[in-house]
């Protein structure tokens, strides 16, 4: 198993899943709430099976996937999982299944809200999922921020009160001008590490060869 592309799989499981689910027609509600549980349940197991291959006295980074992306900045699509990394991923593909079936009626009445409402949560889950196990900081900031258009739509079309719309709007600018922020750390540590892989920052960290000391 550690061969296999299997931390692709993991994140692009629910996004062809979510894929799916939003051309189901509109008659088809109950069928794309069966779809989405099983889908979460899939990724549930794909991440059981990780949580059972991972070797604790392993390599520090296991089933790493590193395919060129952007050579020349030295960006990667790089993943791989530690320890952290593994609780994180189970953590997240526990909580979705009881999310879908939590939420069993969240899509209201409105045509193909049902299927909205579970493609949109699928497609977080797969966000979070590559934002968690990417192993190259642009990657993952992609990623992370992304994943705030599908939360957007999930809050204005869902969220409860009358209110939800404009707390969508709030939530979209806090976070994007956080992401500016961080964008701006991402370039400054480009600049210093003179690369987004986070195991080489890492490992050019611990061997004493990076200093981001602040010290003035």
């Amino acid at each position: 198993m550690t061969n296999g592309p299997w931390l692709s799989v993991l994140w692009l499981v629910p996004l062809v899943g979510a894929l799916v689910i939003i051309l189901v027609p509109a008659s088809g509600r109950q069928f794309a709430k069966w779809l989405g549980v099983t889908v979460s349940v899939a990724v549930l197991a794909v991440s059981i099976a990780l949580a059972v291959e991972f070797k604790a006295g392993g390599p520090t980074y296991q089933f790493v996937e590193s395919h060129p992306w952007i050579p020349a900045f030295g960006a990667g699509y790089t993943l791989g999982v530690d320890g952290i990394a593994l609780v994180l991923v189970l953590l997240t593909t526990i909580l979705v299944p009881f999310l879908l079936v939590a939420g069993w009626n969240d899509g209201g009445e409105r045509s193909r809200g049902t299927q909205a409402y579970i493609a949109l949560t699928l497609t977080i889950e797969s966000m979070v999922l590559i934002s968690v196990v990417s192993l190259d900081v642009l990657l993952f900031y992609v990623f992370f921020e992304a994943m705030l258009i599908p939360m957007y739509f999930l809050i204005g079309g869902f969220g409860g009160g009358v209110h939800r719309s404009r707390a969508a709007v709030k939530f979209l600018l806090y976070n994007l001008f956080g992401g500016l922020i961080m964008l701006a750390a991402v370039i400054g540590l480009y600049v210093v590490a003179g690369t987004f892989s986070l195991s080489e920052i890492a490992a050019a960290r611990a061997g004493g060869t990076l200093d981001m000391a602040t010290n003035t």
